[in-house]
């Protein structure tokens, strides 16, 4: 099982997973209570503890006994990983009687997988994911591409667009910058991505330089915008001198995520005293997308 299918754009960055920076593991299924049924005379005993207990019948008939064979359910363990508003499954495994194991699945190491590239992250801190490529070289030695990007089903090879993920500026066009879709409070736990800038400076004629986020996508880079271009619940430039600037409402809002991350993301208001008559609602960030502050 890959961990998510109909990828609709080419993997650029975890930037959904800014927003939690780390893979949960899900609750196993609870086992079932044991259980236990004696009758005297011709008995049956059974016992049952679990879904991965094997479960020994006994009958007996007089002085026979006979001893049923035993059984093991071996139904693969799934793991929930959870990384921002991107919630995947994947079943973990390990090389086994099959070989190795096809990108996709869950890898603790190179070996594990059949293209011998284990890509891993601080995303997912118990292991990697199988994938075409763990590092832009695999992409530049194999001619498929100039970068690796995660996507939801792996890493795959790209051709350094705006988007696409780098471990360098090599891994970019010609024209695209290699460097953080979102300032993070600690650099490197998500991947670079190609953007049109760095900061607005890099733009022309006036422009300004503002993240873009596309969850269903699995992406996000910075962009050249035009002022007032950025519509409420898009992310803008928080900290920067242009950020109200580049949204439409003139209002450039913080939205506090997990209380350690701060994105800006335009909208209604900032304080109480944008609004004409009620409160300033703060904007939020979720597994649906952003949406902006409002005046409620």
């Amino acid at each position: 099982m890959t961990l998510a299918h109909n990828f609709a754009k080419t993997a650029a960055l975890a930037l959904a997973a800014a927003l939690a920076l780390t893979a949960c593991r899900g609750d196993d299924p609870a086992g079932e209570s044991a259980t236990e049924t004696t009758t005297s005379g011709d008995s049956t005993a059974s016992t049952s503890t679990g879904p991965d207990t094997p479960t020994t019948s006994t009958t007996t008939t007089g002085s026979s006994t006979t001893l049923d064979d035993t059984t093991t359910d071996d139904t693969p363990t799934t793991t929930n990983m959870s990384a921002g508003f991107i919630t995947t499954e994947a079943t973990q495994g390990t090389t086994g009687p099959s070989g190795p194991l096809p990108n996709g699945q869950m890898c603790a190491g190179n070996s594990d997988c059949e293209s011998m590239n284990c890509y891993t992250s601080p995303l997912f801190p118990d292991g990697g994911i199988c994938s075409e490529c763990n590092e832009d070289a695999d992409c530049l030695r194999a001619g498929t591409g100039i970068s690796c990007s995660l996507g939801p089903s792996g890493a795959t090879c790209a051709a350094g667009g705006y988007g696409n993920q780098c471990m360098s500026q090599d891994a970019c066009q010609d024209g695209l910058i290699c460097g953080p879709a979102v300032d993070l409070p600690i650099p490197g736990i998500i991947p670079d991505t190609c953007g049109e800038c760095s900061e607005s400076a890099d733009c022309d004629m006036g422009k300004i330089c503002s993240p873009e986020l596309d969850i269903a996508a699995f992406s996000g880079a910075k962009k050249c915008v035009e002022p007032g271009s950025v519509e409420n619940g898009a992310l803008c430039p928080l900290g920067e001198d242009d950020a109200d600037a580049a949204c439409a409402s003139g209002q450039c809002g913080e939205v506090d995520v997990m209380g350690f991350l701060k994105l800006g993301v335009c909208g209604e208001c900032k304080t109480d005293a944008d609004c004409m008559n009620g409160a300033c609602m703060a904007g939020s960030i979720s597994q649906g997308g952003a949406m902006g502050s409002v005046c409620g």
